[in-house]
């Protein structure tokens, strides 16, 4: 019988999972981050506030990004 993906496994009890978030300020409300899930899989991504809270507007503000996890 084909075992599913270990995620999927009914017999494991308990999981740790860590992810690391490195940030860099490229303007005073646009950011950088890059995170990383177990030292592997890195993603990078902007965030920007809006002209009317002095950002550029050049990403989705943070409230979207947790906006949209609340979503998923």
């Amino acid at each position: 019988m084909a075992q599913g993906p270990e995620g999927l496994d009914p017999t494991i009890q308990t999981r740790e999972i860590a992810f690391e978030a490195d940030v860099q300020s490229v303007t005073p409300f646009l950011k950088l981050a890059t995170v990383s899930h177990n030292g592997a899989a890195h993603k990078t991504f902007a965030c920007d506030e809006g002209p009317s809270l002095g950002g550029l507007g050049s990403a989705p503000t943070p409230l979207m990004y947790f906006s949209a996890a609340l979503a998923f």
